[in-house]
């Protein structure tokens, strides 16, 4: 009698087919955790920079906002120290002094409530 050493090609294929689809599994849940962080990130970037224009309006140009909106620039919010200039955007890793008219706030009253919100 001889002692069979090994697997069957069938076996091994099974295998195999089992090792990639795990793989296969892994790597698309990976990639979705990379994109929710990134959404995050850059859900918070933005909730900073309008969170930033609203308190500049409120110390520095309420008046003048108030009646018609108004846009705030990165520059204001630099100059002022709301935000520092070294800031970058999560979503493509560029400063924000790198294209600035990118990264405005409008600020704008309605019903005399303030809404703050950066453009796409």
């Amino acid at each position: 009698m001889q002692k069979k050493k090994g697997f069957t090609l069938v076996e091994l294929i099974i295998t195999i087919g089992l090792m990639a689809l795990i793989g296969i599994v892994i790597v698309t849940n990976m990639a979705g955790l990379f994109s929710k962080q990134n959404d995050e990130e850059y859900n918070a970037f933005k909730k900073k920079m309008e969170d930033s224009a609203c308190m500049y309006v409120e110390l520095y140009n309420k008046s003048s906002c108030r009646t018609s909106g108004c846009t705030i620039t990165v520059q204001q919010l630099i100059e002022k120290g709301y935000i520092e200039d070294n800031l970058k955007d999560p979503s493509t890793g560029d400063l924000i002094t790198k294209d600035k008219e990118k990264y405005q706030v409008k600020v704008s009253w309605i019903d005399n409530v303030k809404t703050c919100e950066m453009g796409a």
